[in-house]
């Protein structure tokens, strides 16, 4: 699956990036580390259903956290509404391609988790976008992009088919979800349309409820995504392929930018 922004703001969808991401914790420690280095203020654009936000305050950051979906929006309200001790925290709903955080407030660190930037659907769109980010990024300022590399299965796949991508045990009796996705991609524009098709199984292999959801997304390359960074005023500090600090490479499948605004 390519990223979870919802611009449609679809209640069962939020539910599903829920339970799908729920038990991810790779990243984690890694934006912790930034937000550490960095000072006090973190600006997270598509939170989702706020697994990074609720990481990151339980910790003691201070977060304005941003999404189009005002459903997944509440299932992050909740999740901060458990913490004992809660940071300051603040929530805001905006386009992505059109960010609007509804203040001139700039943060030492911005962070564009799970591959959120794939939404934006063309390189127009994308530049105009890193313009925004860059305004509200403080002086020294780090900016952190999650993506996912251009996978050659996709880009040469079959259109017509349904591939079947796993299963994930979301309760202990046994329940899970099946996960299915067809996509069709555009290699001019470099953008696709996916479909993605999920399943509520029940211990007796019943399916109780079925999710299908249509998501574009833009695939931006690795030397592309370099020179937008540059042509948008940004010096790239590290490129990784993963969030265990290892080196991009040729058998990476994400890739993990972190930049600077040119002074």
């Amino acid at each position: 699956m390519f990223h979870m922004v919802d611009e449609q703001n679809s209640p069962a969808w939020a539910r599903v990036c829920d339970l799908i991401f729920q038990d991810r914790r790779d990243d984690l420690a890694y934006y912790l580390e930034q937000a550490s280095a960095e000072g006090a203020s973190v600006l997270e654009i598509g939170c989702a259903t706020g697994r990074i936000t609720e990481f990151l305050v339980a910790c003691g950051k201070a977060v304005h956290a941003v999404d189009p979906s005002p459903e997944m929006l509440s299932i992050a309200r909740n999740k901060i509404g458990k913490i004992s001790n809660p940071s300051q925290v603040s929530f805001g709903e905006s386009s992505i391609p059109e960010l609007n955080i509804g203040s001139d407030r700039k943060f030492s660190l911005v962070v564009i988790p799970s591959s959120a930037f794939m939404s934006i659907c063309s390189s127009t769109e994308q530049q105009i976008f890193l313009d925004n980010v860059k305004r509200h990024l403080s002086l020294e300022g780090t900016l952190i992009i999650e993506m996912k590399v251009p996978d050659p299965s996709i880009i040469l796949g079959d259109p017509a088919t349904v591939y079947h991508l796993g299963d994930i045990n979301y309760e202990q009796d046994g329940s899970k979800l099946v996960l299915y996705q067809q996509t069709d991609y555009d290699d001019f524009e470099q953008t696709g349309v996916c479909k993605v098709i999920v399943e509520f199984v029940d211990s007796e292999g019943i399916v109780g409820q079925k999710v299908v959801h249509d998501l574009s997304f833009r695939y931006t390359f690795r030397w592309e995504m370099f020179h937008l960074l540059r042509n948008c005023g940004f010096e790239i500090v590290s490129l990784l392929g993963d969030f265990h600090g290892n080196a991009f490479d040729m058998e990476s499948d994400s890739m993990i930018w972190t930049a600077k605004a040119r002074v």
